[in-house]
């Protein structure tokens, strides 16, 4: 995952700025108009662009930064907001031409990419998109957050040339909000923190046998009754260990009657959500996940299982019965209302950990193996996964994800899989192999639930494809992708320790810089701060201390 190149027109033009950057003193004037030299400063920039290269000191900010009209929407919101925080006053406006920060198009950058210049002339960026545009901002938001102040109050910032952009399309988060909950505000300020670290994708996972948390109109019961659960064994494990560690503390907004945890997220709050999210370059992509996990719309809707109840198997708990066939609208009404609601191009539908032991022995699902000629329960989910992927891409118009246990060698099935299962280490390869795509987030690693240190957090940083992961194609990982299940995880304290600073290690593993663990522990602890003065609780690592 290194960059082991630069093309030959950026690597000429990087020479080219760099020797009218390079011999630049960066100077302001003084009280008797004498210029005087600004010591240089670098800066911290996590994920590490493509290039980063230091002049020779620093530019001095105007007392009132100018911020061309070009730059519009969120980016220039954005911008502006960092920059009245820096000064200590709202920037100004100019044209292009006489602005302090100025933007230009240049149709030769990649898709997501963009290059920002800064020199005793100001700060120029170029961008080819929106979303390249956006990502220059927060790398210049990053920049002029880390401004260097002098003894007279003056504020600066290192000039620099800067190119970026990703090597993969897909850098995504996944959020299990079934087991523990967080507010509508709570998941706005984790947007923010996605799009600081160049971050494009949120998968929520909106319901699992602990609760059911996506509002749907034409099945109410799925939240009043689906919604909530009595305290379950996790619940219970983290009351136990608040005694002793309060960052355990089930938080008491989702706690009715002292002993039941539940809510769910309405319409009107999502559809905020996705809006809010969607301004800041962050696609979000719903998770129903069926035929197994999907207890809490048992609970509500009894004749959806085999055994007419919910219940728990060997390992999972009891799935829907696939041989209904009659229940299949249910299942796509539900599909309906989600697809709508979000307007992104993905919908996943979960397919994981499913118990098919009841299959084995209800008359419907052998009936349904015999007539499609499905040949045993393998084939009987199949049938079920490939009904609700034919659905959601043929009359929702979306690209369908599962999980890898979807991924059937034999009968193999056109989705996007979203890889876990590390225990099946020829699992990509055998996937991608097949020319189908996959976003990358095995649990050795990605899966930020997992007991925080720094020897997960080192791991994770350096993580490489070989030798664990043999004959991967990857070319068609589409990315990579972080995720936390929240069993353990019942608060904002809790998950604050738990996601930072890995989210700042995974950013650099998906956003494909050139990774220096060395480094990436020189330039962490500004960005501990950052978490810090917005809100976020924080792991500190041991190195740091």
């Amino acid at each position: 995952m290194k960059h082991t190149y630069i093309s030959t027109v950026v690597r000429s033009l990087l020479i080219l700025l760099t020797a009218q950057l390079f011999p630049l003193v960066s100077c302001a004037d003084n009280a008797d108009n004498v210029p005087r030299q600004i010591p240089l400063s670098r800066v911290s920039v996590i994920p590490l662009p493509q290039t980063l290269i230091h002049g020779a000191g620093n530019v001095v900010l105007p007392q009132q930064v100018s911020v061309s009209t070009g730059l519009t929407g969120m980016s220039a919101t954005l911008l502006k907001e960092t920059l009245t925080a820096v000064i200590g006053g709202a920037p100004a406006e100019a044209t292009n031409e006489q602005a302090f920060i100025r933007v230009f198009t240049d149709n030769t950058l990649p898709e997501e990419g963009y290059r920002i210049q800064v020199d005793e002339t100001g700060c120029n960026l170029y961008y080819r998109t929106q979303e390249g545009l956006l990502w220059g901002v927060q790398t210049l938001r990053q920049i002029f957050l880390q401004h260097k102040v002098a003894d007279d109050d003056t504020r600066s910032i290192p000039m620099l040339i800067l190119t970026d952009s990703p090597q993969k399309t897909w850098r995504g988060f996944h959020l299990d909000v079934s087991r523990h909950m967080f507010t509508p505000e709570f998941l706005k300020k984790v947007v923010d923190c996605l799009s600081f670290y160049k971050i494009n994708k949120l998968q929520l996972h909106l319901n699992d046998d602990q609760g059911w948390r996506v509002e749907i109109r034409k099945y109410p019961e799925l939240t009043t009754i689906g919604g909530w659960r009595e305290f379950d064994e996790y619940d219970k494990r983290c009351i136990e260990l608040a005694h002793t560690d309060r960052t355990y503390e089930i938080d008491p907004r989702f706690v009715r009657n002292g002993n039941e945890y539940g809510g769910y997220y309405t319409r009107d709050e999502l559809k905020d959500l996705i809006a809010y999210a969607t301004a800041r370059g962050i696609e979000v992509i719903p998770e129903i996940d069926m035929p197994g996990h999907f207890s809490s719309a048992i609970r509500a809707f009894p004749f959806l299982s085999c055994t007419g109840e919910a219940g728990w198997g060997n390992e999972f708990s009891w799935p829907v019965c696939t041989g209904q066939t009659d229940n299949y609208s249910f299942y796509t009404d539900i599909i309906d209302e989600v697809a709508d609601l979000f307007p992104g191009r993905y919908f996943h539908i979960g397919a994981d950990e499913v118990e098919k032991d009841n299959w084995k022995v209800c008359p419907h699902c052998q009936a349904l193996i015999r007539e499609k000629e499905l040949m045993n329960v393998d084939g009987l989910q199949n049938y079920f996964v490939k009904h609700m992927a034919d659905y959601v891409r043929n009359e929702k118009g979306k690209q369908v994800m599962a999980w890898d246990d979807a991924f059937i060698a034999r009968d193999p099935q056109d989705l996007l899989y979203t890889y876990w299962r590390d225990w099946l280490a020829d699992q990509p390869g055998k996937i991608t192999q097949q020319g189908l795509p996959i976003v990358f987030m095995e649990w050795g690693r990605f899966y930020l639930s997992a007991a925080p240190s720094d020897r997960h957090l080192k791991s994770l940083y350096e993580f490489e494809f070989g030798p664990q992961f043999p004959g991967v194609v990857q070319s068609n990982v589409v990315g990579f992708q972080a995720c936390v299940w929240t069993e353990m995880i019942p608060n904002e304290r809790k998950f604050g320790q738990h996601v930072f600073p890995a989210l700042q290690a995974f950013s650099e593993v998906a956003w494909g810089s050139e990774r220096d663990w060395g480094g990436f522990t020189t330039r962490l602890p500004w960005h501990l701060g950052w978490l810090t003065q917005n809100g976020f609780y924080s792991r500190t690592p041991d190195f740091i201390n």
